[in-house]
């Protein structure tokens, strides 16, 4: 007679061999260790992720010189923003699978050595295509820490008040962004800049001290490794599904397709208005000093209030909602932003700037919450992963035709909204995904 393990008895394995099982409860203590981790290196993603932007164009400008002209250097800046976001997609679904296969912590800690190191090495680049290379590789480290974090607390935290943590987790990347032009504000120097930036690095010893494993990662993988010793009627060892077996599972497959739409919607709208809200800011008139660096402050900083609702409403109206509600107000704010302000600089830009950073973090907050529930953990930092960098292909072909999109419609300000509609995707596709609120990780 056949034998397999079924979620039931995967369950109790769970329970029972763990001491350390979120079903079981973990210490208040640990716990607060888990947050701290988790938190610090969103925080550091955020900050890395950020300086680019910020400093793109005096670092461009120095490389490729001041003579080529407006064009050239948005050209160049298109280029390596564009390869950033496939390393930063590349990231993610490798880390993801590293995580499913390594360890949710393991994955971590070596996707923050990545992007720390070569963040630091930014700040010697020589030429454009130096700098192109380095952000590349900051990027796949980028990606892959921000799939390993997400993945990690869901698993770990009790059900119960999941939905706040993981909200409060993604004040974390805001709050990098707030930092990030905190520093440009600080210091003047791009090179300076990124040298602060790889300073991450020093979060692997604590990371290696206080965080241990998944217990519900390590239950799968007992339980994996426990199928591989059954035998079928025919005498033949019963091997675990494939992942493309995994995926046609428990509809697996239909929530990979939703989350990457959802996903994608979010991060093409979110990537036009971080990329070139400092870009557009010098394009206009009247711009007073320090108002780029200042702009990414206030809409990060406004973005963690968003990130702070995101537990509470998911809550109360549900993630599919939630997401709906976060997609129309990113829309609207765009609009406001972007089309309300087309030539000359007023001090109603950082109002909207704030308020497309408040339903951006409400957005965020809400698909980091869903996404995870989503899948089976035996998958989950895989399909996750693939969900939240599928659209960063399509965002970096956006951006390598920046310049011909901004030429094409007469200005930063029409072309970032013009991406703004990419928003109303999430909106659009959670009419056809299922509701996860009250339902337990598997």
């Amino acid at each position: 007679m056949s034998q397999a393990i079924s979620a039931t008895e995967s369950t109790v394995v769970i329970e029972h061999s763990k001491p350390n099982s979120p079903l079981m409860g973990q210490t208040k203590r640990y716990l607060f260790w888990v947050f701290l981790g988790c938190w610090l290196g969103g925080i550091f993603d955020g900050m890395d992720s950020s300086l680019m932007h910020i400093v793109l164009p005096d670092a461009v400008g120095e490389l490729v010189g001041k003579s080529v002209g407006t064009a050239v250097t948005s050209q160049v800046a298109s280029w390596v923003s564009t390869v950033f976001l496939l390393g930063w997609m590349l990231g993610g679904i490798i880390f993801g699978r590293l995580g499913d296969t390594l360890g949710r912590v393991k994955a971590m800690v070596f996707s923050i050595l990545l992007y720390s190191l070569f963040t630091g090495l930014c700040g010697f680049a020589h030429s454009w295509q130096e700098l192109a290379a380095y952000r590349f590789l900051t990027g796949v480290g980028i990606g892959g820490e921000l799939v390993s974090i997400a993945t990690f607390l869901s698993e770990v935290w009790p059900k119960k008040t999941k939905a706040i943590a993981i909200g409060c987790l993604l004040t974390s990347y805001q709050v990098g962004v707030f930092l990030a032009g905190g520093l440009n504000f600080l210091l003047h120097d791009w090179r300076q800049v990124f040298f602060v930036g790889a300073l991450p690095a020093l979060l692997v010893l604590f990371l290696r001290l206080f965080l241990k494993e998944s217990p519900l990662w390590i239950a799968t993988q007992e339980a994996h490794a426990h199928t591989e010793l059954l035998l079928d009627d025919a005498g033949e060892i019963i091997r675990p599904p494939s992942l493309w077996q995994s995926f046609r599972e428990k509809d697996q497959l239909r929530s990979l397709i939703v989350g990457s739409l959802a996903f994608t919607g979010l991060l093409v709208g979110y990537w036009a208005s971080l990329a070139w809200i400092p870009m557009w800011i010098h394009s206009l008139e009247n711009v007073p000093p320090n108002a780029k660096s200042f702009a990414t402050m206030v809409q990060g900083s406004v973005a963690i209030l968003g990130c702070l609702l995101g537990g509470p409403l998911c809550d109360a109206v549900g993630r599919r909602w939630s997401i709906v509600i976060a997609g129309l107000g990113c829309f609207g704010a765009s609009a406001w932003l972007f089309l309300g302000h087309p030539t000359a600089f007023v001090p109603s830009v950082y109002w909207a700037s704030g308020a497309l950073g408040f339903f951006i973090g409400l957005s965020q907050s809400s698909l980091y919450i869903y996404l995870p529930e989503l899948f089976e953990t035996k998958i989950r930092a895989t399909a996750t992963g693939t969900c939240l960098n599928l659209g960063r292909f399509a965002t970096a072909i956006a951006v390598l035709f920046m310049g011909v999109v901004v030429q094409s419609l007469g200005g930063y300000g029409n072309a970032a909204f013009a991406f703004g509609f990419s928003y109303l995707i999430g909106t659009l596709v959670m009419f056809w995904a299922k509701e996860t609120k009250d339902a337990s990780l598997l």
